[in-house]
């Protein structure tokens, strides 16, 4: 079901990118008249803006293909060789695994000390290629391997992990160019009727698909990054901070909402104040999303127990937060 409705959105993302402008640009404005009468320069120049678009969204997309292929198997190979060792302990294991072929992918809860060597869980799926030799059951002991710098996506690896290049990724990517290549030569044969390239204009599937690609992948990125990771405390800011971080005792001095809601839940300011392992008293902000059913108990509460980043006091989070994560 999952895969049907993100189906479903990907198919009306791609339908008002690329076929909702071709529709009212084929009703509405073609075949274009008096093309005699354009300015052939203002012609070469939405030619221009149409190659520049396309050009940016294809490098972006080889970029961002790159860095989910080659640099992440470089990654995991880097992480394996001079990551931080971690020895874990599985405490829960999925009952309802996947599969993939004969392969199992598990999702399991895992207790261990982080790089300061305060205690923690840590949830993470793995890829079990030998199900048969019940490697990830509860009880068993695995190793970690950490990137203390946290630079090295995906940062946390299963030790012995190997990174894999995904070829689907590069012939979407050649697909995707194939097709753009060949709009432009279809669009030519249909529309030029001997004039060249004057049948441009803005609203043109040729520019028009290429800035609302633009526009509306922006809008999904900044609202991936400034909310839901962010708000979330999600990213590899938090996973630092749980890996990295101090566990400390704390006492929440102010409770207020932010005014801001996240799936109709509030977004709640908390000031704590904690001593770190130094004996300085820091003061810190903590803003998380909370369900309307806690508002009653986190107005009463005062004691917490946080983590901190030792070279910025300041960056703190929940205990309970940093273990659900």
């Amino acid at each position: 079901m999952r895969n049907l409705f993100g189906l479903f959105w990907l198919f009306f993302f791609l339908y008002f990118i690329f076929g909702h402008p071709a529709v009212i640009y084929y009703s509405s404005e073609y075949p274009k008249q008096y093309l005699e009468q354009v300015n052939p320069t203002e012609s070469l120049v939405y030619l221009g803006i149409s190659i520049v678009l396309w050009s940016g969204i294809f490098l972006v997309l080889l970029r961002i293909i790159y860095g989910y292929t080659f640099k992440r198997k470089w990654n995991i190979n880097r992480i394996n060789q001079t990551g931080k060792r971690l020895d874990a302990i599985i405490v829960q294991t999925s009952k309802s695994a996947s599969s993939v072929r004969d392969h199992a992918i598990k999702s399991v809860v895992l207790q261990l000390k982080n790089l300061q060597q305060e205690p923690i869980q840590h949830q993470m799926d793995i890829f079990d290629s030998k199900p048969m030799e019940r490697r990830f059951e509860e009880g068993k002991h695995i190793q970690l391997r950490v990137d203390p710098t946290f630079k090295l996506k995906p940062y946390v690896i299963l030790e012995g992990t190997q990174g894999k290049i995904n070829g689907l990724f590069f012939a979407g990517w050649l697909l995707l160019l194939s097709g753009v290549i060949y709009y432009y030569v279809f669009s030519y044969q249909l529309e030029n009727a001997n004039y060249g390239w004057r049948f441009l204009s803005l609203s043109h599937p040729l520019i028009s698909s290429g800035g609302f690609l633009i526009f509306f992948a922006g809008i999904f990125y900044l609202i991936f990054k400034f909310i839901i990771l962010k708000k979330l405390n999600l990213g590899s800011s938090s996973l630092a901070l749980k890996f990295s971080g101090l566990r400390a005792a704390a006492v929440i001095q102010e409770v207020k909402q932010t005014g801001t809601y996240i799936n109709e839940q509030p977004e709640v300011r908390f000031e704590v104040e904690y001593t770190d392992a130094t004996g300085v008293i820091q003061r810190a902000t903590v803003k998380k999303v909370v369900s309307l059913l806690d508002l009653g108990n986190i107005q009463t509460q005062r004691n917490c127990v946080v983590f901190y980043n030792p070279k910025t006091p300041n960056q703190v989070m929940f205990e309970s937060d940093v273990n659900t994560k």
